[in-house]
């Protein structure tokens, strides 16, 4: 039955085609699917099935499909989160059909639940997707809509992983001593705040370095305790001795752990390396969540990627198209693999001409307004600065495909994300009561 369900969620994504894209790979696209098979639905599941849902309330009204959690409605207390940031649907159905022992970890993990795959959010990218995920809200309502955006209220283009510009020597949040509010960067509530305002406790299980960073204080509003974990081996402990003290506990618990993400990028996505980290995290977490004294058959347990990884075979440098470069008015934001291009007045259409007639068979373009009106960045209405942060033109590169500006030195991704192939788009869910 779950692999029924699952096959027939994924040929409900992978027909949904909300925009045209004018390149003859356009059917390798796949676009968010925000309306019930994306990241963007575990919040408001979390709220419906914990919290409840309030006649006026934002969060809630737009749970996962139905088939995947109505069943569950009206016995869950605990919605535990594991977040693994990078582990794609297509890899992890990739290495359960080559490892007998993986494949019955996750049939362990999955136990008399599901596994199915969501969507990731546009961009898939960690700066766009976590907060879509704690906020239940599509990139164009949060404004957090890449990596890289030009902030025209500091007039810079600024990285939206350290809050920080991104030429010269900055620390990071320096834009907070330039006047950004993390507690209104974010412009609506997050689950923990919904949850904390009906006397539910959120704990967030995170690497040490990262609570209390910037993009930490824009999404943790609200979390009423943060438990830290220095390396791998002490996370498993510290989560099962979280779960052993929540346990028969209504309250929310969110695990992010970022090691096939960072693995990927150093390595590649279908490496020893990171198929040994997927393994490890799969076996380590299914180990704790079967161990005494951690479930209580009241708490829903969901494992999730915020996007997955697309090996690199080719890079495409805008400064070798002087077309491209003269049109520009600074870098390009967003992503490597979804670019937005700020634009000197007038060069949008000849950018968009040049594009389709040079470089059509590995990148498309798309026009922002028409992707905001279409939802390709969420159902929601836009934050006031989603627009200008767009920019002028989208560029979407093809699977393998990376576009940068100048050559690059030092280190250099052998796998990225941002883009819109299925090994990006595609992410597990993992849905079980224990």
């Amino acid at each position: 039955m779950t692999a029924a369900l699952a096959a027939d969620l994924e040929q409900t994504i992978l027909a949904h085609r909300p925009l045209d894209a004018d390149v003859p790979w356009a059917g390798e696209i796949v676009f968010p699917y925000y309306a019930g098979l994306s990241i963007r639905n575990l919040a408001h599941t979390v709220v419906r099935l914990i919290g409840g849902t309030a006649a006026n309330g934002r969060l809630g009204q737009s749970p996962l499909d139905a088939r995947l959690w109505t069943p569950l409605d009206d016995r869950v207390r605990r919605a535990v989160l594991f977040i693994t940031d990078g582990l794609g649907w297509r890899l992890l159905q990739e290495i359960m059909a080559e490892d007998a022992a993986v494949a019955q970890t996750v049939a362990d993990l999955v136990g008399e639940g599901t596994l199915t795959p969501l969507t990731s959010i546009a961009p898939s990218t960690t700066a766009a997707a976590l907060p879509a995920i704690w906020s239940g809200a599509g990139p164009a309502a949060t404004g957090m809509v890449g990596t890289r955006l030009l902030l025209r209220e500091f007039g810079v283009l600024a990285s939206l992983l350290h809050f920080r510009p991104l030429s010269g020597r900055h620390r990071s949040e320096v834009l907070e001593e330039w006047g950004l509010d993390f507690e209104t960067f974010l412009p609506i509530e997050t689950v923990s705040e919904v949850l904390d305002a009906r006397a539910i406790p959120t704990y967030a299980l995170l690497q040490k370095d990262l609570y209390g960073s910037g993009l930490s204080r824009v999404m943790h509003r609200g979390v009423k305790r943060a438990v830290r974990h220095y390396g791998y081996t002490d996370l498993w402990i510290e989560l099962r001795n979280l779960l052993h003290a929540t346990r028969r506990n209504r309250c929310f618990i969110s695990v992010y752990w970022g090691a096939v993400d960072g693995v990927s990028h150093l390595f590649g996505t279908v490496t020893e390396q990171a198929i040994a980290e997927a393994r490890s995290q799969l076996r380590d977490l299914r180990d704790v969540l079967l161990g005494p004294g951690v479930g209580d058959r009241r708490t829903l347990f969901m494992l999730v990627a915020d996007h997955g990884h697309s090996p690199v075979r080719e890079r495409i440098d805008l400064s070798a198209h002087p077309p491209l470069a003269e049109a520009l008015r600074c870098g390009p934001g967003g992503e490597g693999r979804f670019a937005y291009l700020y634009l000197r007045h007038d060069y949008r259409a000849s950018v968009r001409d040049y594009v389709r007639e040079h470089l059509g068979d590995r990148l498309a373009t798309f026009d922002p307004a028409e992707a905001l009106r279409a939802g390709l960045f969420g159902p929601e209405a836009p934050h006031t600065e989603t627009g200008p942060r767009l920019g002028d033109l989208t560029l979407v590169a093809r699977e393998g495909v990376v576009i940068q500006e100048g050559p690059r030195a030092g280190f250099v991704s052998a796998s990225r994300h941002g883009g819109l192939s299925a090994r990006e788009m595609l992410v597990p869910l993992v849905m079980r009561m224990m």
